[in-house]
């Protein structure tokens, strides 16, 4: 690790202290120094990461305050019958599978139902749980906070695209033909190999990280 990775890594656990610390003290004193330790966190991250200024660092910070716990993202893998994979492209003009942070009030299963409504228009069924990987170690090492990728396969019970707020087009593609603005933060080709694998399989045991 070098310096500037450490000088992240120090923030985060500054900022995981400070959060979980303004959450819990009831003391007005301890609360202003966790302020503090807040505002040191938002320092050292704007040392090392370039592009980012306190204010910035600041507003990251407020949008993920309270406990520091792992995300939760869904990834619905839905196949055709030539095993190629559902993709939708984002307005950001990057391609995934339909997915998404989990809603505070929904299941796994229920929010993978949920944003392949939403981003494909299809209506769907999960059938089975491939993996739950941590997207720092597979899809955004550099990520600031973490999170957990849960790919579930499910089947097509029907439905069809329409544009949307979320994504501008779906189609299917093989796993050797993966356009080349996939997004990988949100899936990558071999996260996608694994699910046509665990497709195929009787029985299949979930790679968890």
């Amino acid at each position: 690790m070098d310096s500037t990775d450490k000088l992240i890594e120090i923030s985060h656990e500054l900022q995981a202290i400070a959060s979980a610390g303004r959450l819990y003290t009831k003391n007005k004193f301890e609360k202003e120094r966790y302020e503090r330790v807040l505002e040191l966190s938002a320092e050292l991250l704007t040392i090392g990461v370039d592009g980012i200024d306190r204010k910035q660092a600041i507003d990251l910070f407020e949008k993920n305050d309270g406990y520091q716990t792992p995300k939760t993202e869904t990834r619905a893998v839905i196949l055709n019958e030539k095993d190629e994979v559902l993709l939708v492209k984002d307005h950001d003009g990057k391609w995934a599978m339909p997915g998404g942070w989990c809603e505070y009030n929904l299941t796994i299963r229920e929010n993978t139902i949920k944003e392949a409504r939403e981003e494909c228009g299809l209506t769907v069924e999960p059938w089975r749980l491939v993996a739950v990987h941590f997207h720092r170690k597979r899809n955004n090492p550099d990520s600031f906070f973490s999170g957990f990728k849960y790919f579930v396969l499910c089947k097509n019970l029907g439905g069809s695209f329409e544009a949307n707020i979320e994504t501008t087009e779906s189609a299917y593609f093989p796993l050797q033909g993966l356009p080349e603005d996939l997004n990988t933060h949100k899936g990558t080709p071999e996260q996608i190999a694994l699910c046509i694998k665990a497709a195929h399989e009787e029985y299949w045991e979930p790679e968890i990280d």
